[in-house]
């Protein structure tokens, strides 16, 4: 086991909670950590302490906010305003004690020789001073004694009783009013402290109640923006109102115009139902007319046949010997040739014939097939046509069927879209009248609140003065106190020494007269 030389000792973190005004109050720290006389704290990355702002009886919070920081009391060192100056307070104290002691040895001393002064005054003065609270409460009804009177009446009484005042008394009754005179300038400094403690407490609780009647004004202003907000929301649902309607009467409109647009496509089904119409005519006559001149070439072919079929025996019959034939031959062979140019020609125009009629068949099965689909087309739209009727019946009765409760239901919205305008015209004078009314109470409530906060500001700068003021009048009346109490310790201490040779002299004194006895 090896021996322990030192022990690490450490303090605990408390929780301190805040004030009204979110700060540390010096009770409450003092309550928690005896003996701190302050508080510091460290920025991150900074080696330097910083010290939380004091005025005089709480810790206010470093730039308006705590945060996130970790704070550190300062122990043991005694030397915080709160605390006073307890040096001079001990040894005014002690003082006072040794001052009591010295005056009860030299009242004891008189009264041996034969002297009374009566010093319940000063017990009672200083009863008055530890307890000016409920001397306070009670200065109605007792009456505390005046210390100087005393005094005056006692050497008066000392004086007429023909005996005059030895130095030794002369000093300790001047020391007696000296010390009576300084506890009445510490109560009147006190009392006077108590007044503009007093008065600043009526300072706070006058800006508080200015706070709260600005919050009330802030929450009036707010509800004022809220009347605002539900005014302009009925505006906008006034304009969707309109916007409804219009859309209505555009939809109204459209259904008109869709009933015209039916009625044209069935004034254009029907033209053109005829010109189909006169379109198969025509095809039936062209068809009628292709016919016949094929017919016409068919016949003209066969004529030509039959008139080669006639020539051809003769021109095999006919033999060159045949003189008497030659101007019949070559008269038959021009005309052979004529016939073969015609022949030729024939052919050609049964050439162009059979393209023609090939032309014409294909023609005619086209004409035929679309012949056809007029036919089917035409059967359709004469089938569709025969519904026609019947189907813009229904249409026309379904349209008036829905054009009629369209316009119910359009007389419907129209009444309550007039009911709902008239309506909100009435919600819009009211909420005018009390938007106008809001307005002026916003304009009265932005007065107020300026001259609040005008008055606020006054508050502050003279709370501020005041509390300046105050600790100037304060350190002048603690830097005045110092003095005296400094003079008051050489007069004690010169005390004390005419005690001590006051003493010695009764000593004396004493050892004579056991002498003489």
């Amino acid at each position: 086991m090896f021996a322990v030389k030192s022990l690490r000792i450490g303090v605990e973190p408390v929780e301190v909670e805040f004030d009204e005004d979110a700060g540390i109050l010096w009770t409450s720290l003092q309550t928690a950590f005896p003996g701190c006389s302050g508080m510091y704290y460290r920025e991150t990355g900074d080696p330097c302490k910083k010290s939380v702002r004091f005025d005089g009886k709480k810790f206010m919070a470093p730039g308006g906010a705590w945060n996130d920081r970790e704070y550190y009391v300062t122990l043991s060192q005694r030397c915080h305003a709160a605390t006073g100056n307890p040096g001079h307070t001990a040894s005014y104290s002690e003082a006072t004690k040794q001052f009591e002691k010295s005056v009860q040895a030299v009242q004891k001393m008189m009264m041996v020789s034969g002297m009374k002064i009566d010093m319940s005054h000063l017990t009672k003065k200083r009863q008055h001073t530890s307890s000016r609270d409920t001397a306070s409460s009670t200065s109605s009804s007792t009456v505390t004694p005046d210390p100087i009177q005393a005094i005056e009446e006692r050497s008066q009484m000392l004086k007429n009783a023909g005996r005059d005042l030895s130095p030794l008394e002369q000093q300790f009754l001047d020391l007696c009013r000296i010390s009576t005179a300084k506890d009445q300038i510490i109560d009147s400094n006190r009392q006077e402290i108590s007044k503009l403690n007093e008065s600043l407490r009526n300072l706070e609780k006058r800006l508080k109640e200015n706070e709260a009647s600005l919050k009330e004004s802030n929450g009036l202003v707010e509800c004022k923006q809220q009347e605002l907000d539900m005014v302009s929301e009925a505006l906008k649902k006034l304009e969707e109102s309109r916007h409804t309607i219009s859309e209505l009467s555009q939809k109204s409109g459209n259904l008109e115009d869709n009933v015209t647009e039916l009625e044209l496509k069935l004034v254009n089904l029907e033209e053109e139902n005829q010109g189909l119409k006169a379109n198969l005519e025509t095809s039936h006559n062209r068809i009628k007319e292709m016919s016949e001149t094929i017919s016409m070439l068919t016949s003209s072919k066969e004529i030509l046949a039959k008139e080669l079929d006639q020539l051809r025996p003769f021109a095999e019959a006919a033999g060159i010997e045949d003189y008497e034939n030659v101007p019949t031959f070559i008269h038959a062979i021009h005309e052979n040739k004529e016939l073969h140019k015609m022949n030729e020609r024939m052919r050609v125009e049964t050439e162009e014939s059979k393209e023609n009629n090939k032309q014409m068949v294909s023609i005619h099965s086209e004409v035929f097939e679309e012949n056809a689909k007029l036919r089917n087309r035409n059967e359709d739209l004469e089938r569709r046509f025969a519904h026609v009727d019947e189907e813009l019946t229904c249409v026309n009765e379904n349209w008036a069927k829905e054009l009629k409760e369209k316009q119910q239901d359009w007389d419907k919205v129209k009444y309550a879209a007039e009911s709902e305008v008239l309506s909100l015209r009435e919600q819009l004078v009211h909420l005018q009248s009390i938007l106008e009314s809001a307005t002026r109470e916003a304009a009265e409530n932005a007065r107020r609140v300026s001259e609040l906060e005008h008055e606020r500001h006054e508050i502050r700068r003279l709370s501020d003065a005041v509390h300046i003021k105050t600790q100037e009048d304060l350190s002048r009346q603690v830097r005045i106190l110092k003095e005296r109490l400094a003079e008051s310790d050489s007069q004690v201490a010169e005390l004390n020494v005419l005690v001590s040779s006051l003493a010695a002299d009764a000593t004396a004194s004493r050892r004579e007269i056991s002498d003489l006895l």
